[in-house]
């Protein structure tokens, strides 16, 4: 770990990197399309583009044609500037320069005969012909040349300076442009270094806070919109975590409060059966109650067995990682089956059973015995804690892609503070629908399976009932 942190770079460093390399891509791309296009000017030569190229140091004339074809010349002028040879087609009526004339044309207003001899001049604008133009003295003895071209053809221009070891203007001026150019890049990387490292700063400080375990961390700084961003999806992500481990710690401390009604609940039957059995042993039964005692130890057992099923299926339908068995099947039809089961139950009780159940099939992705077992316990609390009514019902009918199941009854009303809790584990309700002999995790289960399946299942009061809507869709 320690040997990669040596090697990080800073923002700094990069960024001013950054700079330098892009100066130097930027110079050598100049570079060559100056060369690419000269080249291409040229005929496949740099020297054919520039006009003191043409004349060579021995007086002899190179190819003009690329002077030629831009409409230029050359002229060749005695001592006294009177022209006595042209190369090319002339376009002035001028056959004799003075040097004050050639002086009075020069670009910079000096003649430059001495060092490689190059003059350059440009016509008078008087003549209405806009020709430029450069001296060339060359050979021994000198011979004056005068290449000539059109001004406005001539739209790049290469100038350069070699200064003597007794000048050291040239040196001075590089030396300067340098360092202004490294002060510069200095500059605006410490400008955008401290403006990036603000935002991770506090991006950097609210991470640690989350990782130290506070969980209210909100981040709020102004700055550019991509930093702002990121700032939102912090903050976002910071109450996701909140909100994320608030839920863990609620079904942590669910599930260990019904750990502690299970084993509540659990408590009363051993108790029991114990008793039994130590009385049996002890022979403090008499012969005729004997039955009676076992059939107590059964009962007894029998309830430890289903808190002990419930429970676990309970702690099953809470995992992420149970999966439902689900398959195609017509909801219609196990809802029907079961209602024969209890049909026989609930009549013997002297209640009225409505079934109202669609005689086409309503197919949808179920797990058949859970969703079966939904329904059956919904229909054993209605026939179960309903003492007062006289009435449950079953209606299956579809609402868009929705298929509903009601399960209704006109016993006395739920009591509104239980309710709320009333898909809680070991809930139970008041004394008029009191859940003796009940686990008190029906509900809760039945509530988690038709989550798993994507639906709902919900209370409500109307018309005088206690009605359990259950929801799904066809299409899950």
């Amino acid at each position: 770990m320690k040997e990669k942190t040596k090697h990080r770079r800073s923002i700094f460093s990069r960024l001013v990197t950054s700079y330098v390399l892009f100066l130097a891509g930027t110079l050598i791309l100049y570079l060559l399309a100056t060369v690419l296009i000269l080249v291409f000017v040229g005929n496949g030569n740099m020297n054919n583009v520039s006009p003191q190229t043409v004349i060579n140091s021995d007086g002899t004339i190179n190819d003009i044609e690329v002077l030629k074809r831009v409409g230029g010349w050359v002229e060749e002028l005695d001592s006294d500037g009177n022209v006595i040879n042209i190369v090319g087609d002339k376009k002035t009526e001028k056959d004799s320069y003075t040097l004050e004339e050639m002086a009075e044309l020069l670009d910079m207003g000096y003649v430059n005969f001495n060092g490689n001899g190059v003059v350059i001049i440009q016509h008078d604008e008087a003549e209405k012909v806009d020709y430029s133009g450069i001296v060339r003295c060359v050979g021994n003895p000198k011979r004056i040349f005068l290449v000539c071209y059109p001004k406005d053809m001539v739209t790049y221009k290469i100038s350069y300076m070699i200064s003597n070891s007794e000048n050291n203007t040239g040196l001075i001026f590089f030396g300067v442009f340098t360092a202004l150019f490294l002060a510069e890049v200095l500059g605006i990387s410490f400008y955008l270094k401290n403006h990036i490292e603000k935002p991770l700063k506090f991006l950097m400080d609210g991470m640690d806070e989350v990782s130290e375990g506070k969980r209210d961390v909100v981040l709020d700084y102004k700055t550019d919109k991509e930093f702002e961003d990121i700032r939102d999806k912090f903050n976002c992500m910071a109450e996701k975590l909140k909100e994320s481990e608030e839920e863990k710690h609620r079904i942590e401390q669910s599930r260990n409060q019904m750990l502690l009604e299970l084993a509540h609940d659990i408590k009363n039957p051993v108790a029991s059966i114990k008793t039994s059995i130590c009385a049996l042993e002890e022979g403090l039964v008499s012969e005729d109650k004997i039955p009676d005692y076992y059939r107590t130890i059964e009962m007894k057992a029998e309830r430890i067995r289903t808190l002990t099923e419930d429970m676990n299926t309970s702690l099953k339908m809470e995992s992420d990682d149970y999966k439902l068995n689900l398959e195609k099947a017509d909801v219609c039809e196990i809802i029907r089956r079961i209602c024969v089961e209890f049909y026989e139950d609930i009549t013997a009780t002297g209640k009225e059973f409505d079934i109202d159940i669609p005689d086409e099939s309503i197919e949808a992705e179920v797990d058949v015995q859970l969703f079966g077992r939904v329904i059956n316990n919904l229909l054993a609390n209605a026939n179960k804690y309903n003492s007062t009514g006289r009435n449950i019902s079953v209606t299956v009918y579809k609402d868009s892609d929705m298929i509903v199941v009601e399960v209704a009854d006109d016993g006395e009303a739920i009591a509104e503070d239980f309710v709320p809790r009333m898909f809680e584990a070991f809930s139970r309700g008041d004394s008029t629908r009191k859940t003796d002999g009940g686990t008190g995790l029906g509900l809760a289960i039945s509530h988690k399976i038709i989550e798993k399946h994507g639906g709902t299942l919900k209370y409500v009061r109307a018309e005088d009932k206690n009605c359990f809507c259950i929801r799904i869709s066809e299409k899950q």
